[in-house]
């Protein structure tokens, strides 16, 4: 806050006297001696409190005119400015399709300057829906929110000071402890590595990843497995996809030996985000065509997984944004999210946007209690089997079990508060833990993944031991696509055959790691509490 002080005028009297106060001294000579009596016979019958009175009449009149004309004083007025709304707009960065000959680098954007604050822009009507309202009066009502949501940039970067401990899983020390304890191995160990050098080898010059990952190989070949056309533009999410899994194993832009691959990823993503405003709430919108919600879901999870790791404040600003969006989009009739904001929510987009405010709620941003009973009134509409199974969306007649959507209502349901003992989480593991690994359904067994990790017992380990050995045994092990995968008899709509190889390697080895990705919800010491209400 600058404080501007006016200089300070003072008020002086200065009165022309030969004395000290102000009376005029007269001597008897200067009068002539002659008749002084007679002068002065009229004093000596007044009293002399009333000559008094006079004396100091005729003084009190001559200061008032001795400080007429002098300047009026100055008021010390105190003024306060932000200055972060005189900081300049932000260039929007746009990245057209990418053509192999138009690959190039880009001026680097250095993560330790003080990151653009997004700047006020028109605001978009919200978009009309007809369905029904589905949530009381008592429901999340985002707008009502925008004082708390939207906290200035120095409060973020105070918050950074408060070390979390959601990620710490992610340390080499605890790292080592939970791959022992969960049943992780050397293998699936040294094919997580294979992987990130895969996806460091196939990340663009200025920062990002491309679903069309074969502009980046220049010719190499055996890396087949393209993305549906349609998926090509969608930078926001692939990059979102690459970055995500070197997170997870503990890599981040100020440490590791991908530190700078993580580097140009989170630069290229706070560039490429849409900065808006949105009933006066700061946003960076990383929707797109052909990813939409999808996308600034897993932008908002990568940007808040890296401030929760580092801390480091110029991420605080762009993820919390960032948050702001998802918690702008949310619908506030259902409570979901789906392709646009305010749409009625489906399940899938849904459980990346609770996976982005958990993870923004790791590392201690800001997210509405409003938003949060707005996710349970949610699953309680898509629930199916009392709460063990989810539909896809809530005027769906499917259970939605064996399908992603039951892992993902579970597991949201954990990240909820649903303890271990709930009859719904004991019945939905079993589900899973009977289905076991789904090998056409990378989606799917990503979720379950992380139900049955968290829920652990025979379920978990039987479950993780034939997807690991899977895994581990299709990776790629030679030639220019070693270190990855691709699930080209995929489901679709599953990822694999929108995403391509780059989609399929994300997925496997987030699976790959899911035993230190976060900290296990029923250990006796786990870190990761539910969300406060």
């Amino acid at each position: 806050m600058a404080v501007e002080y006016p200089p300070a005028t003072g008020i002086s009297n200065n009165p022309s006297s030969s004395s000290k106060s102000g009376w005029a001294v007269v001597s008897d000579e200067s009068r002539g001696g002659g008749g002084l009596g007679r002068r002065f016979v009229l004093f000596q019958a007044v009293p002399a409190w009333l000559i008094s009175l006079l004396v100091h009449a005729i003084l009190l009149v001559l200061m008032g005119v001795l400080t007429i004309g002098v300047p009026e004083q100055l008021v010390n007025i105190l003024s306060a400015s932000n200055a972060e709304e005189n900081e300049g707009e932000i260039e929007e960065f746009t990245l057209a399709e990418v053509d192999p000959g138009e690959i190039s680098e880009v001026e680097e954007v250095s993560l330790e300057e003080p990151a653009p604050t997004a700047v006020p822009m028109t605001e978009v009507e919200p978009m009309e829906i007809t369905e029904p309202v589905l949530v009381s009066d008592t429901g999340p009502q985002v707008t009502d929110m925008i004082s708390v949501v939207a906290p200035s940039q120095s409060l973020l970067q105070s918050l950074s000071q408060v070390s979390g401990t959601g990620l710490s899983s992610r340390g080499d020390s605890m790292k080592k402890e939970l791959l022992k304890r969960y049943g992780g191995t050397a293998a699936s160990e040294a094919a997580v590595a294979k992987a990130l050098r895969w996806l460091a080898i196939h990340q663009i010059p200025n920062g990002g990843w491309t679903f069309n990952h074969h502009v980046v190989c220049r010719g190499m070949g055996g890396c087949d497995g393209m993305c549906d056309p349609s998926r090509a533009t969608s930078v926001n999410a692939a990059t979102a996809l690459g970055v995500l899994p070197f997170l997870g194993a503990g890599q981040t832009h100020m440490d590791g030996v991908h530190k700078e691959n993580v580097r140009a990823a989170l630069t290229f993503l706070i560039r490429n985000g849409k900065p808006r405003m949105y009933a006066g709430l700061p946003c960076l919108d990383f929707s797109e065509a052909g990813g939409n919600m999808y996308s600034h879901g897993l932008v908002a999870i990568a940007l808040c997984e890296a401030y929760a790791m580092t801390g480091d404040p110029v991420l605080a600003g762009p993820a919390q944004q960032a948050l702001n969006f998802t918690i702008y989009a949310q619908d506030p009739r259902t409570g979901g999210w789906r392709y646009g904001a305010h749409q009625a929510g489906d399940t899938s987009v849904t459980g990346w946007h609770v996976m982005a405010l958990k993870s923004g709620h790791m590392a201690h941003l800001i997210v509405p209690p409003a938003s949060v009973l707005g996710i349970n009134n949610f699953l309680n509409l898509v629930a199916a089997e009392e709460g063990a199974s989810y539909k896809y969306t809530y005027e769906s007649g499917s259970t939605g079990a064996g399908t992603p959507c039951q892992p993902i209502g579970l597991l949201c349901r954990m990240y909820m508060g649903w303890d271990k003992a709930h009859p719904a989480i004991i019945a939905g593991a079993k589900q899973l833990g009977e289905r076991g690994v789904m090998k056409n359904d990378i989606y799917y067994n990503y979720y379950a993944a992380q139900v049955l990790r968290h829920y652990g017992g025979p379920e978990w380990d039987k479950f993780n031991t034939e997807l690991r050995d899977w895994l581990v045994s299709t990776q790629v092990t030679s030639g220019h696509p070693e270190g990855s995968w691709h699930f080209a008899d995929s489901v679709p709509h599953r990822g694999p055959n929108e995403g391509g190889r780059l989609l399929s390697t994300a997925m496997a080895t987030m699976i790959l790691e899911v035993y230190y990705r976060h900290m296990p919800l029923y250990a006796d010491s786990a870190a990761e509490d539910e969300f406060p209400l």
